[in-house]
């Protein structure tokens, strides 16, 4: 008798358990459901009252949710979304167009560059390798070709820059929290739940890192408590999501962007009082965050950069990683083929030029892992040369408008530009090692950098040229009454 109670006892407290889970995933399904609907609310409102650019905001939303990835995503509508969010962009951007011709497009030397790498693209296609790929890869190219000019020329004013600014870092803290929910979940490292563009466990954290340099100049220039708290909440998730995902590229993006921007904050000329002492406070509370995040299997992944491992990195004939035989295999394919093979070239072509004897793997074709040599082998040499003048001229104009800054010292508003810089120079560091020629954050960066420029150099120098012109024309209207009144007065003496 006493047997049967407690097992009866057992099947009662077990029921009580499951229905307790039931309830408490239901409660995060109703959440993260609100939270959704609420960004999407929230956005389409604030496009009406305040700015169409929130329409952009809710484009990143939905990029960083990505509900076909998650958990929750059976309770979303299968809907394109994103397509009907940049048609809205793109209507939007027509009805305007009269009033948006002060943010000149032709005047941007990296769009050219973009729009030519798109053309070649194009141009490949009828002998890409892998058709189909190739027509969804030149469908994402055009369409954020798109997108990005279509933003472009929507952002206006200083406070629409910003209002993008936080919508990335919001959503990419969203994601960030996201993946500390579920922490390590395959090979020592979180996978799943990506983005469309970045599926994979690098992808993500490539699209999360340079936001965290953003997040450390909000957080340095904005005095106000509350917003403190909220970028270190969104910090910490990113930091910690960073971990997780265990990128090594990303890792060496998120070096060079903070310690660059916390170098320039320190040794600038241009800062405002005990700016130093802030620069070596924020230095130490970083650090004591980094110890907190990160532990001995996020350390010793880190440590494995360039040395051998029992896999995917080890060649039988000499050291280092294989990336750097994927780059010369990549390097001897582009000369069979100078005008590159379409997308995912390299994968096909890898069994060819990656020499046998170094280990791949479970598969001989393996991606080429590394965004300038995914561009040689897609769209051959003048491609690369496309997209080194993309990110050259994203990265000289932005520097354009920081001198230009420094010049009228607008302290916030330069390092603000600095912060842009710091987090595209951290992409490109990441970029290096993974392949994100069609990764959206790559183009994302090149928008800010290219709305940077608008804003604080272009927009000034031609309200100089209308002072100057102010000042001028009268001058000459005198000069040209004084010479005929006098040429009169000449002609009635004689």
């Amino acid at each position: 008798m006493k047997y049967t109670e407690r097992c009866q006892d057992d099947k009662t407290r077990k029921h009580g358990r499951i229905e307790s889970l039931k309830a408490h995933d239901l409660n995060d399904k109703r959440i993260i459901f609100l939270f959704f609907y609420f960004s999407f609310l929230v956005c389409i409102v604030n496009s009406i009252r305040i700015s169409a650019i929130f329409i952009f905001v809710l484009y990143q939303a939905y990029y960083f949710f990505n509900p076909a990835t998650k958990w929750w995503g059976t309770h979303i509508p299968d809907i394109r979304f994103s397509f009907y969010i940049v048609l809205t962009l793109l209507i939007i951007c027509a009805y305007k167009w009269s009033s948006l011709k002060e943010n000149k497009i032709h005047k941007v030397p990296q769009f050219w560059f973009l729009y030519i790498m798109v053309l070649l693209y194009a141009l490949v296609t009828p002998s890409a390798v892998f058709p189909d790929r190739q027509i969804m890869a030149l469908d994402y190219l055009v369409t954020v070709a798109i997108l990005v000019t279509v933003v472009y020329k929507l952002v206006r004013t200083e406070r629409e820059l910003d209002y993008i600014l936080w919508g990335y870092m919001v959503f990419a803290g969203y994601l960030g929290y996201y993946v500390s929910q579920f922490g390590r979940t395959s090979s020592g490292r979180f996978q799943g739940a990506g983005m469309v563009d970045s599926p994979d466990a690098n992808g993500v954290a490539a699209a999360i890192a340079p936001a965290l340099v953003l997040c450390l100049y909000y957080f340095w220039v904005n005095p106000k408590f509350l917003n403190r708290v909220i970028l270190t909440i969104l910090g910490a998730f990113m930091a910690n999501a960073l971990v997780q995902l265990g990128s090594r590229g990303a890792f060496l993006g998120v070096a060079v962007s903070v310690s660059g921007f916390l170098y320039y904050l320190y040794f600038s000329k241009m800062r405002k009082k005990n700016q130093r002492m802030s620069v070596v406070f924020l230095t130490i509370f970083g650090l004591i965050g980094a110890v907190s995040v990160t532990d001995s299997a996020f350390w010793q992944r880190m440590t494995t950069m360039l040395t051998q491992s029992q896999n995917m990195e080890q060649t039988t004939t000499e050291t280092g990683a294989t990336r750097f035989k994927f780059w010369a295999g990549a390097w001897d394919m582009a000369k069979d083929h100078p005008f590159g093979k379409g997308s995912s070239a390299f994968i096909f072509y890898s069994p060819v030029y990656v020499p046998e004897s170094v280990a791949t793997g479970a598969s001989r074709n393996r991606a080429v892992h590394s965004t300038w040599f995914e561009a040689l082998t897609e769209i051959g040499y003048l491609g690369l040369l496309m997209l080194i003048g993309v990110v050259y001229y994203s990265l000289i104009t932005s520097r354009r408008a920081a001198k230009r800054l420094k010049e009228q010292n607008k302290l916030p508003q330069y390092y603000k530009v600095i912060a842009i810089q710091c987090a595209f120079l951290g992409f490109i560091v990441t970029m290096t090692f993974l392949n994100r020629l069609r990764g959206e954050m790559l183009y994302w960066c090149i928008l800010y950098c290219s709305i940077a420029y608008n804003l604080f150099y272009l927009k000034a120098e031609a309200a100089e040229k209308n002072a100057d012109m102010e000042n001028v024309q009268p001058k000459q209207g005198v000069t040209k009454a004084s010479i005929s009144t006098r040429r009169s007065i000449e002609a009635a003496k004689k």
